[in-house]
C-alpha cells in the first residue's frame, strides 16, 4: 500500500459544499440513486465529471452502517456499484449485525429533516452557521492517524518522504508546487489506484466527531472511506 505523489496538478481544487450544487446532491434518496438501505447511510451524490470531464457517472457517498467505524475496528471500508445498486463489499457483510448505535442514527435523521426544511445543515451550538456538507477535491490530509493505518512503508516511499519534508520545511516555490500535486492511493492487492475525492465530518451527519476521508476507484466503481479520529 502506498501514496503516490504525482507530477500532474490537482484535478479539482478544494471546494467547501454547504448546499445542493449542480454537481452535488446532499442526502440523496432512493429515487435518485439505487443503494442498499440496510447497510449504507446516504451522505451525497457527486458527479464524476468534476474529475473526468466526459464521464457522466455519479459517485454515491455514504457511511456504512457499521458500529465498528466508531469503535476503531477498520482501517478502511469499501462499497461498490453492482447490478443491484451500491452495496457494501462482501468482506464486511459479516459485521452488519452490529449496526451504528441508535443515538447516531437519531442525530442523522434530525439532520436530514433539518436539511429538507432549510436546504442546509446547521449545528445547534454554532449560531446557525451553515455546516460544510462535503470538502471536495484538493489533497488528502496526510500526516494523521488515518494514513498511518493504510501503509507501513514510510522508509520505502521516498516520494512521500519528500512530500512531508517540503510541506514542513520547504521553500515557497517548492511548497507551492508540492501543495498542488495530485495524490492517489495505490492498493497493491487490487493493483489499482484510488483517487482522492474529498472528505466530510462525521459530526455533521451523525454527531460522532472525527472525519471521513473518501477515495474512489473508477474502473471498479468502488468507494473507499477511511475514518479519522485524532
Amino acid at each position: 500500500m502506498a501514496f503516490i505523489i504525482k507530477e500532474t496538478k490537482l484535478k479539482v481544487l478544494p471546494v467547501s459544499i454547504v448546499k445542493e450544487e449542480e454537481f452535488y446532491q446532499p442526502y440523496p434518496a432512493k429515487d435518485a440513486v439505487l443503494f442498499d438501505t440496510e447497510t449504507l447511510i446516504p451522505i451525497g451524490l457527486l458527479s464524476y465529471r468534476q474529475f473526468e470531464e466526459n464521464n457522466n457517472e455519479s459517485i454515491f457517498i455514504a457511511v456504512p452502517n457499521l458500529q465498528g467505524i466508531f469503535d476503531g475496528d477498520y482501517a478502511f471500508i469499501t462499497y461498490s456499484l453492482t447490478n443491484q445498486g451500491w452495496k457494501l463489499d462482501n468482506e464486511y457483510i459479516k459485521d452488519t449485525d452490529y449496526k451504528i448505535e441508535n443515538n447516531y442514527i437519531e442525530y442523522y435523521l434530525k439532520s436530514v429533516s433539518f436539511y429538507n426544511q432549510y436546504k442546509y445543515v446547521s449545528h445547534p451550538s454554532e449560531n446557525s452557521s451553515k455546516e460544510i456538507l462535503f470538502e471536495l477535491g484538493g489533497q488528502p490530509p496526510l500526516g494523521q492517524n488515518w494514513d498511518a493505518m493504510l501503509y507501513d512503508e514510510m522508509a520505502e516511499n521516498p516520494e512521500l518522504d519528500h512530500y512531508h519534508d517540503v510541506m514542513e520545511e520547504g521553500g515557497e516555490a517548492e511548497f507551492e508546487k508540492m501543495s498542488t500535486r495530485e495524490i492517489t492511493y495505490f492498493n497493491e492487492e487490487l493493483e489499482k489506484e484510488f483517487i482522492y475525492i474529498g472528505m466530510f465530518s462525521f459530526d455533521t451527519y451523525l454527531g460522532g466527531g472525527g472525519e471521513c476521508i473518501v477515495f474512489y476507484q473508477p474502473e471498479l466503481k468502488k468507494v473507499m472511506i477511511v475514518p479519522e479520529f485524532s
